[in-house]
């Protein structure tokens, strides 16, 4: 072998190394900015009046069944509540069920005002269950719930949140993905799936209110490639 090719190939080898080292650093750079990319965060819909506050769970169309559900939906979300600090004194939800109850009277149901009062709250958090399912065609697990959300001052009596001019009501959706390869025909399963959707719903209520970050799906993923 000539000077001239031993100086061709030893140039050939050190590019190919130069290379894999380029390339093993991309790959390290990819993984690092993939773990270390921070999870998008989601601002406060409504700074929520430090005073008596109750949350009603609205379900007259027994959309959430069993009624323990929404006694888990109602906790779950002043839980929240008084864990992020938003408000010092919540109410039983259970106490706010119990005063609708009381005061509906056949067709015409208790306003959300007479509610309040009647269990000596300030603010009502009135979240109207508009779904609340685990499966769509009775085998496959896909857990959905709905609801409508409004906060209401009793002391200017009148809504808060979300603004008149700007919607009705702040509509909440909930999923729970991962959940598909679940069956359905043990009755624990469903119960600890129905129980899992609740308590999520009852969290997404409350994040309403405050702060918070949520890692979506491929919110991490900065490059396509490993």
């Amino acid at each position: 072998m000539t000077t001239m090719s031993r100086i061709k190939l030893a140039s050939a080898v050190l590019l190919g190394v130069a290379f894999c080292m380029m390339l093993c650093s991309c790959n390290i750079a990819s993984t690092v900015a993939y773990v270390t990319a921070p999870n998008p965060v989601t601002e406060a819909q409504y700074e929520l009046k430090d005073t008596s506050t109750v949350i009603f769970i609205d379900d007259r169309r027994n959309w959430v069944s069993p009624v323990r559900l929404r006694r888990i939906i109602g906790d779950t979300a002043s839980e929240g509540l008084l864990k992020e600090e938003l408000v010092t004194d919540v109410i039983s939800p259970r106490d706010a069920t119990a005063a609708a109850r009381q005061l509906d009277r056949g067709p015409h149901p208790a306003g959300i005002d007479r509610v309040g009062e009647l269990v000596g709250a300030k603010q009502v958090i009135y979240v109207e269950m508009v779904g609340f399912s685990l499966t769509q065609d009775g085998m496959t697990p896909e857990p959905y719930a709905a609801c409508r959300v409004r906060v209401i001052d009793l002391n200017e009596q009148k809504r808060m949140f979300p603004r008149v001019e700007d919607s009705d009501a702040r509509l909440v959706e909930v999923t729970l993905p991962g959940t598909k390869s679940q069956g359905m025909t043990d009755s624990r399963q469903r119960q600890k799936l129905g129980e899992l959707l609740a308590i999520e719903t009852g969290k997404k209520v409350a994040m309403l209110f405050y702060e918070h970050s949520e890692a979506a799906i491929g919110a991490n993923l900065l490059y396509g490639e490993r």
